[in-house]
């Protein structure tokens, strides 16, 4: 069975031009063992959610969050997206907002990126796959 690489993670999101942002984060690491063979990732974003910087994916399949903590070892939350009821965002020039709500919880992320928020939306109204 192949596996997810960093190198395919780095690929993607150079496809999505969001590598300078987001290319170095320690989370991609923890990443790769979460991703799918096969599995497209739609988004990247980091933003923060209860007091940590997480990492934001969005795939055909699901959204996962990554939170790493600075003692042990990281969190991860992974939301499948018929489990979402509504999504949304805010663009402002310094503090631009993602929201997700879903059977499981409501997300808010603060001092996101205005340059990802439109692709976000964008990943969360594709198709789910199937």
């Amino acid at each position: 069975m192949q596996s997810t690489t960093k190198q395919d993670i780095i690929q993607r999101m150079q496809e999505l031009y969001v590598y300078d942002l987001y290319g170095f984060r320690p989370e991609i690491k923890a990443l790769t063992a979460i991703v799918y063979p096969y599995e497209t990732i739609n988004s990247f974003a980091t933003g923060i959610h209860d007091g940590l910087r997480r990492l934001v994916v969005v795939t055909g399949y699901r959204v996962i969050i990554i939170g790493r903590r600075l003692a042990g070892g990281g969190e991860v939350i992974v939301i499948p997206r018929t489990a979402i009821t509504s999504h949304s965002y805010k663009k402002r020039w310094f503090s631009s907002t993602i929201s997700i709500e879903s059977e499981e919880g409501d997300y808010i992320f603060t001092n996101v990126s205005r340059r990802v928020v439109e692709l976000f939306d964008w990943a969360m109204e594709q198709p789910i796959a199937q």
